[in-house]
């Protein structure tokens, strides 16, 4: 049983989570999930392509009684490295059956590292020097296993999943959701009988996900706020996240967090009504919830995210006619309207 806001909630027999260890010192662990029953098991994530983190799964897949040999499929919930890179390992060792988010399935087959360097290049066009961008490219979690992406991960022949879909975990029926936002296509997966959701990185407690702009023809806290509303709508009992615990009232915490970026928005928007500003100079202004003194103090992963979710928020701004960019020395910078 987990005490969840001095409430003993119970866990169905069927779900175990396993706290897998990554090298991210800001996240610590990730969440995967165990779906089991009496012979076999099926996977909610697969974590990171790193020695520890498999080494530690896998031993509480034998703690629990089961073998690898014994793993029938694995559900991604998106791409980002912490949650995807150990599916080569999973996938060499049996395991049958690998699903992902449609979206997220084709943006992973274009090339992941291509998605990075393009946000990247759009940076730049916001502010962010050359040399600080390249020095991001080098430290992203994800480019450093760009061969998983390129090589490894391609090998895998995909199941995608869309919101019109439906998949049995060990007999148990699960609607799948599309929740675009933390990535284009990250899913959820909605048990309607027992009022439980795996919500990936879409909603955690108390931490926020990050929610950045690679792609300037996209709108992705707008599709965020969209899909934390979607998950609201359902009035789920219980949320098992990728990070952090469980969530008790999961409706509760996406209001919540649809507040927090209300709140970004008005911050920004302050910001950009005194004098325009590019989104670099914005990114560097915004009061994050970090122990850093300054922006040079964040590790450069940080930044790439820092400055990825200001412009996801400049970007709503924007489509909201309340602010707008205009271009000063092949630099843009933004104003409020």
């Amino acid at each position: 049983m987990y005490k969840l806001e001095n409430t003993s909630v119970e866990i169905p027999s069927w779900i175990h989570r396993v706290k897998v260890p990554i090298p991210i010192e800001s996240l610590k662990y990730i969440n995967v999930y165990m779906i089991t029953d009496n012979t076999s098991f099926s996977l909610i994530d697969a974590g990171m392509y790193n020695m520890r983190s498999f080494h530690e799964l896998s031993k509480e897949i034998k703690k629990l009684g089961y073998k690898i040999s014994d793993m029938e499929s694995v559900i991604v919930t998106h791409f980002h490295v912490d949650h995807i890179t150990l599916s080569p390992v999973l996938y060499s060792l049996g395991a049958s059956d690998f699903y992902l988010g449609l979206k997220d399935a084709k943006v992973l087959k274009k090339g992941f590292d291509k998605f990075i360097n393009k946000a990247l290049k759009i940076y730049v066009n916001h502010g962010m020097p050359p040399g600080e961008a390249n020095e991001i490219s080098k430290a992203h979690p994800a480019m450093r296993l760009v061969d998983v992406y390129t090589n490894d991960l391609q090998e895998i022949p995909w199941i995608t999943l869309s919101s019109d879909s439906e998949i049995d975990i060990q007999g148990l029926k699960f609607k799948v959701l599309e929740v675009p936002g933390h990535t284009p296509g990250q899913i959820n997966l909605y048990n309607k009988e027992e009022g439980i959701i795996f919500t990936g990185d879409h909603i955690i407690d108390p931490i926020t996900p990050q929610i950045t702009l690679t792609d300037e023809n996209t709108d992705p806290l707008t599709d965020y706020i969209n899909s934390l509303e979607k998950i609201a709508s359902l009035n789920a009992k219980l949320a098992f996240s990728g990070h952090r615990e469980p969530i008790l009232n999961p409706s509760k915490r996406a209001n919540e967090i649809i507040k927090h970026h209300e709140e970004r928005l008005n911050e920004i928007l302050k910001l950009i009504s005194k004098t325009p500003l590019t989104g670099y100079e914005i990114a560097k202004k915004v009061k994050w919830r970090a122990s850093y003194n300054s922006w040079e103090e964040y590790p450069y992963a940080e930044r790439f995210f820092a400055m990825g979710e200001t412009l996801a928020h400049l970007k709503r701004l924007e489509v909201l006619n309340k602010a707008e960019k205009v271009e000063m020395k092949n630099i843009y910078v933004w104003k409020a309207i």
